[in-house]
């Protein structure tokens, strides 16, 4: 797990702690644990229905989501738990309740998982103390891919996995039989993510992983960037190993004053190259996609949703911003390989935007390649 996912957890956990619900108290013994899947399972004097009325308004307080959002279902009385990434599953039979909670430890302290689990068993009125078990982790697979969220769906269609929309990952989806999950997560620039692969062997890991690398190699839009933002990135990050330098010379006995990272950053923006690059992306917005064959040339649209509502989806107009051409792109040399479009546009406010990738052959006949619809935050794009 990425040391922020570990910074978060902790945090939930602290702001938990000891929140067991409806004033029951269990103490919980906190040793090192290696990575385990960590179950346990409860009666619940709740109906399956009431169960899930009770944790609507539970999430709804605690992270302002409801239900649909931070417990979907991923297949029949089995859910997904967003906030914790944590499987639920929900047995009703001979007038009782169980339920079963399980979740992967991934280096994070078992007293921590085993607080978020006491937490939503109290709101389900469980009884106390819980019984934990820890059962084999699961094995894992990963590697870098050219894809969004969106794109890890179309790949696996045909699975027991299924995506879950998150604000913790860039991408997930996930399966309850087989227990496995896919995470998606950021790690470079121009929409390059890190893909995780979680499965119950080792080999359904690495199969899963092989189906998902091949399945995202279609045409289309995977990634929308604004060029600012990524030189913003950029210079953080050279001005983030500059100050790591310095730091180490610092450890070696040499004097050296406060470190102010953002005077580090003044540094790098200031040099001439930089200051050539960033007058440069002033305006500039980029796509990543691919074809998988030559075209006379390929046009890229940008449409602004105005008044969209991310609840609903609905938007009051469209208002075309600008459009790029690039002449004759084909596919690169190593199979899925990316190409980038750019296209000069107005400033970006924060909302809704729809690209829309065209192509025209040799023969002069257009046809549309893909088009997404994406959300601004003023800084990065989210697929909706």
């Amino acid at each position: 797990m990425r040391a922020s996912k570990r910074t978060l957890a902790l945090a939930v956990a602290v702001a938990l702690g000891g929140g067991g619900a409806l004033g029951r108290a269990q103490s919980l013994p906190s040793p090192p644990a290696p990575d385990a899947v960590l179950s346990t399972r409860f009666l619940t004097p709740l109906t399956y229905e009431a169960a899930l009325a009770r944790l609507d308004s539970y999430y709804e307080e605690q992270v302002g989501r409801r239900l649909p959002v931070a417990l979907p279902e991923i297949a029949p009385h089995w859910h997904f738990e967003v906030w914790h990434d944590m499987w639920v599953f929900f047995d009703a039979a001979n007038g009782q309740t169980t339920v079963t909670l399980k979740r992967l430890t991934e280096g994070i302290a078992s007293r921590l998982v085993k607080g978020w689990m006491v937490d939503l068993a109290g709101r389900l009125e469980a009884a106390m103390p819980l019984d934990f078990k820890e059962e084999p982790p699961l094995h894992e697979a990963s590697g870098e891919i050219y894809a969004s969220r969106s794109d890890l769906a179309r790949a696996l269609p045909e699975t027991s996995m299924k995506p879950v929309a998150t604000w913790q990952h860039a991408g997930l989806m996930v399966s309850a039989a087989p227990l496995a999950w896919v995470v998606l997560a950021p790690t470079g620039l121009h929409g390059v993510h890190r893909v995780t692969v979680a499965a119950e062997s080792a080999a359904a890991a690495k199969q899963l992983l092989a189906k998902l690398m091949q399945g995202v190699l279609k045409p289309g839009i995977f990634a929308a960037y604004s060029e600012e933002t990524e030189i913003d990135q950029e210079v953080r990050g050279l001005a983030s190993g500059k100050s790591a330098e310095l730091g180490s010379t610092a450890s070696q006995a040499v004097f050296i004053p406060n470190i102010d990272e953002r005077h580090l950053e003044d540094k790098v923006r200031a040099e001439p190259e930089m200051v050539k690059r960033t007058a440069a992306a002033q305006g500039q917005y980029a796509i990543r996609f691919r074809v998988d064959k030559s075209y006379r040339k390929v046009t890229v649209s940008w449409i602004e949703l105005t008044g969209y509502a991310r609840a609903t989806g609905k938007y009051e107009a469209e208002r075309a911003l600008g459009q790029s051409a690039m002449p004759g792109p084909k596919p690169p040399p190593q199979p899925g390989g990316p190409l980038t479009a750019h296209t000069k546009l107005p400033v970006l406010k924060p909302g809704a935007y729809r690209i829309r990738l065209e192509s025209e052959d040799a023969a002069g006949q257009a046809a549309q390649i893909d088009q997404r619809t994406y959300w601004f935050d003023g800084k990065t794009f989210e697929e909706l």
